[in-house]
């Protein structure tokens, strides 16, 4: 079988991380780095759930979970909105989905990693993640978009 060659249609990318990529590189273009005013949470409402934004600018040691979706916050007994990422519970999703953003910080571009890890239940989970830069101003790193997804692979 040939693999599709550019004249054919693609199928659907299935992976939330690199179709988040996409969007973040379509509203942001080839020159600076999107705006969270750029980020339509609409157009990527099939997301979202596995989203949480941060808040950088001031606590780059410690961002701020601005938002942080059910999807991503699975496991983290709530209450995480508003809190320093540095209480987010070990063990979960988002601690390990988030846990590189100073890497994103320092090279200022999107970072996606996954691997796994073990549930606080001692589940093992593999995970896919991405942090994606935000910028006011089209350069300095004020926020950053963060999105997860896992899956539970029984233990043999």
């Amino acid at each position: 079988m040939n693999p599709a060659s550019d004249d054919q249609p693609h199928p659907m990318e299935r992976r939330l991380v690199l179709r988040l990529l996409k969007y973040w590189r379509d509203i942001g273009g080839a020159e600076k780095l999107p705006a969270m005013a750029d980020v339509e949470t609409s157009a990527i409402q099939d997301m979202w759930p596995h989203c949480a934004l941060l808040a950088v600018t001031g606590h780059e040691r410690d961002p701020l979970i601005r938002y942080i979706g059910e999807g991503l916050a699975n496991g983290c007994d709530g209450g995480l909105q508003g809190q320093a990422l540095s209480a987010t519970p070990a063990g979960t999703l988002a601690a390990h989905a988030m846990s590189y953003y100073a890497q994103v910080l320092v090279k200022q571009v999107p970072i996606t990693f996954g691997g796994e890890f073990l549930d606080r239940d001692g589940g093992k989970v593999l995970y896919r993640s991405i942090i994606l830069p935000l910028a006011d101003d089209g350069a300095t790193i004020d926020r950053l978009l963060c999105a997860a997804n896992c899956r539970v692979v029984a233990q043999t």
